[in-house]
């Protein structure tokens, strides 16, 4: 696997719904249960000055549990999911790039997570790890791309697809 591609960012805008717990309150959770986050991939798109201009720019961010950080295959997930991600839901016509720009140039801090695409997991009944895809499109998104509930809905299969293979 190439060099790692990203950095470790110490303030969280867009709060995911992943708990910080012990290896134990996990397990415990689980047993009961429980569903937990794994991991989950931010598309922000936001306004950047690019060779003297304004232009939109997409961010991917990858949010996950502290300590699974350096687990090469939660390195392998984040990649793979941002890759969706880009290669769906991500995909934007020149109208759609320029509405969605004039939609955040309008905005205070000039910059939205447009699309959140997440990995739960629970324990199935033979004690395998069962893989629940999930997402969630900003409303300003979608009135300004109709189409993005489609490719949302291929983003999530090929998501699970890519988590179908057991947990690492």
């Amino acid at each position: 696997m190439p060099e790692d591609t990203y950095e470790v960012l110490t303030e969280i805008k867009y709060r995911p719904a992943i708990r910080e717990q012990t290896e134990e309150e996990a397990r415990r959770g689980l047993l009961e249960g429980e569903e937990f986050m794994v991991l989950e991939i931010q598309a922000v798109g936001m306004v950047e000055v690019f060779e003297g201009k304004d232009s939109l720019t997409i961010d991917y961010l990858a949010a996950c549990n502290e300590k699974a950080l350096t687990s090469p295959w939660m390195k392998e997930r984040m990649s793979l999911l941002s890759d969706i991600c880009e290669g769906t839901v991500m995909v934007l016509g020149h109208h759609v790039r320029t509405r969605l720009f004039r939609q955040l140039q309008k905005r205070e801090d000039q910059e939205l997570c447009l699309y959140r695409l997440s990995v739960w997991c629970s324990m199935g009944d033979d004690g395998s790890p069962r893989w629940s895809i999930r997402d969630q499109i900003d409303p300003v998104f979608e009135q300004e791309d109709r189409l993005v509930g489609k490719r949302a809905k291929e983003a999530r299969r090929l998501a699970g697809k890519m988590m179908g293979e057991k947990a690492g």
